[in-house]
């Protein structure tokens, strides 16, 4: 593989996760004082949020894509879901110093 493919998937998946927290968060504005859901904790609405996006968003892609579907896709969005929810509620600054906590280089 070339290192251009790599850096230029690497970048699309970033806009993707920023365009999606973008969403969430602006969903999460707009709906958090209605109905039912101002009883229910911002956070958890979030997280509700991010996965129901975030499943739509593949199978959405895989459809166009025309990519088969396999099962161990969906936990690894669910996954990626848990990871949009903690950006969108603790910002990309939380998640770069955690991986930073468990990822230190040797030098």
């Amino acid at each position: 593989m070339n290192m251009e493919f790599i850096i230029s998937n690497a970048s699309v998946i970033l806009v993707v996760v920023a365009v999606i927290c973008t969403l969430i968060s602006v969903i999460t504005e707009f709906t958090k004082e209605i109905g039912i859901l101002n009883k229910i904790p911002t956070s958890l609405q979030v997280l509700a949020l991010s996965i129901i996006i975030c499943t739509i968003a593949f199978f959405a892609y895989i459809s166009y894509a025309g990519i088969a579907f396999v099962w161990y896709y969906l936990v690894a969005v669910v996954f990626a879901a848990f990871l949009v929810a903690i950006i969108c509620c603790k910002g990309w600054d939380y998640l770069i110093d955690i991986w930073k906590r468990f990822y230190r280089t040797k030098g």
